[in-house]
């Protein structure tokens, strides 16, 4: 659902740029002058290596649209500021003093970029070449929409990895048409209740609309389920989201998750409850308790003997969120529909 940053480094959001305290405004006009751009592109990274390399290569290969591209990088250990300034010189690389995970380092990227339109790509992600201008037409076309994502495919290109984002009975989001084949999805545009940061592009206005603090992205997320929470603060404020399979994109998918699972299985578990208590009328979510709760023990359960741990640590921190003022209007009462609308 969005690429996932190690949380060796310390996940505290508040340390900026270059070692600075405090967090900079995502919204606030960049000082130094830059050429008219239509697409801004933002990639996290941390110790991305060569997939890093594969994405901006297709990035640098867009067509059809004035594209800038710039890299927020969380504080990596290995030399890819060096390999992207000797291999990509137009792309601007902002290393950071410490990880802000994937929700902080986004934020950061939209302070420093000016396009109307901002393109998140996760670092372990390949678009085509017309990818960012196939869904610029698509938001500039219909102005109702905040964002907009493509077919993106598992990195061998026969499977979907998502084509967008629903929900479960469970209160879990879920990517669409994981795991089918390439051609399951849609074959023409459709609404979608939610869009994946794996490769997305965004309405900058849309993005100011919604943004808390100035922030369009939950720093406190860190990783996983920001795109979820984003996603549903867009629908309640009115906006809608856009499925278009004519653009493609590629993943490669929990290249961090993938060596600490305990901790993701944590984000995940964390963060949905967040996005749940956030987002959802509390009167809906006590009446479906019982599966919401069910979700995190099957979790549990598939990360054997310790994962009985996760409830402990999660279900307490909920219980205090739920007693917290809920802010904003028009909460949701009902889990997004599970397919896409024509």
């Amino acid at each position: 659902m969005n690429t996932e940053q190690s949380a060796k480094s310390n996940s505290n959001p508040t340390e900026a740029y270059g070692g600075e305290r405090g967090r900079t405004d995502p919204f606030a006009r960049s000082p130094e002058p830059r050429p008219e751009v239509d697409v801004s592109a933002v990639v996290v990274n941390r110790d991305g290596g060569e997939a890093l390399a594969q994405c901006l290569a297709s990035l640098v290969a867009q067509e059809g649209v004035s594209l800038e591209i710039l890299v927020v990088d969380n504080a990596s250990r290995g030399d890819d500021a060096a390999a992207v300034r000797e291999r990509f010189p137009s792309v601007r690389f902002v290393p950071l003093s410490r990880n802000l995970g994937f929700a902080g380092g986004v934020n950061e990227g939209i302070a420093r970029t000016s396009g109307p339109y901002v393109l998140v790509v996760n670092n372990d992600a390949r678009i085509a070449p017309d990818y960012a201008a196939r869904l610029a037409a698509r938001l500039s076309f219909d102005e109702r929409l905040a964002g907009a994502q493509g077919v993106v495919l598992r990195d061998d290109g026969q499977s979907i990895d998502t084509a967008g984002l629903s929900w479960n009975a469970r209160g879990e989001a879920i990517p669409l048409y994981a795991g089918q084949d390439r051609f399951a999805a849609p074959t023409e545009a459709v609404e979608v209740s939610g869009i994946s940061a794996t490769a997305a592009l965004y309405r900058r206005a849309a993005l100011e609309d919604v943004a808390a603090g100035a922030r369009a992205f939950d720093d406190s997320f860190f990783a996983y389920y920001e795109d979820v929470d984003l996603s549903l603060r867009f629908s309640r404020a009115g906006w809608r989201l856009a499925f278009d399979p004519e653009a493609v994109a590629f993943h490669r998918g929990s290249m961090t998750g993938a060596r600490t699972p305990w901790r993701r299985a944590l984000w995940i578990a964390r963060n949905r409850w967040r996005t749940l208590l956030k987002n959802f009328d509390r009167g809906f979510l006590r009446s479906r308790m019982g599966d919401l709760l069910r979700a995190d023990l099957a979790h549990a359960r598939a990360l054997g003997v310790a994962g009985w741990i996760l409830p402990l640590i999660v279900w307490p921190g909920a219980a205090i969120r739920s007693l917290a003022p809920v802010r904003g209007d028009a909460l949701l009462t009902r889990f997004p529909a599970a397919l896409p609308r024509p």
